[in-house]
């Protein structure tokens, strides 16, 4: 979403609304359009900003995240916590995590380049990719994706969750070079023409 939407949204919502902007991807955002909310926070007592370390931080399993709010939202989101669901190896490897600055930006390097080298086959192939500022493409196969997605699930191939909106569109996660280059062998196999 464009960043003039975004923050026309959060200008225009009733004061009383609380807003929530979920930035799980921001790290992996390289259009010159896209611009965090965070610092619209210090203006509107109703915006809420969650970020979590389970994309570019790769522990999705350890459910670690962080909000950035007013602190008198803080203060009524903390008479709700629950603190025996904290996960102190969760906490711990967050912590780590924000002390390697340089892991950031190598993974979003790395990113960006298997993401364009990825998108890039498909479409030589013809298969079209929504645009994308993640770490996931949603590409259109031009067929039902349920068997084409099993097929590559018995051959040991992971990808994403079924989309009902999207009944022809495979998710598929950026991985390694050689992950990326196994997928496509796969999935040519698969595609081919009987």
């Amino acid at each position: 979403t464009p960043a003039k939407e975004i923050r026309d949204f959060i200008a225009q919502a009733p004061k009383e609304t609380m807003i929530l902007v979920d930035e799980a991807y921001h790290h992996y955002a390289d259009s010159p359009d896209y611009e965090s909310v965070i610092p619209l926070v210090k203006v509107h007592r109703n915006l809420i900003v969650a970020r979590t370390f389970s994309k570019i931080y790769g522990m999705a399993g350890l459910r670690s995240g962080y909000c950035v709010a007013q602190s008198f939202t803080v203060e009524r989101m903390r008479e709700r916590q629950s603190w025996d669901s904290t996960n102190v190896l969760a906490l711990v490897a967050a912590g780590a995590s924000l002390a390697d600055v340089e892991h950031v930006s190598k993974g979003r390097a790395h990113n960006t380049e298997t993401r364009a080298f990825i998108t890039g086959e498909l479409k030589k192939m013809g298969y079209e990719s929504i645009p994308s500022q993640a770490n996931f493409i949603m590409v259109d196969i031009k067929r039902p994706v349920v068997p084409v997605r099993n097929t590559l699930m018995q051959r040991k191939i992971q990808v994403g969750r079924l989309f009902p909106a999207l009944p022809n569109h495979l998710r598929l996660t950026i991985g390694t070079r050689a992950e990326m280059e196994g997928f496509l062998a796969a999935f040519r196999e698969i595609m081919a023409p009987a």
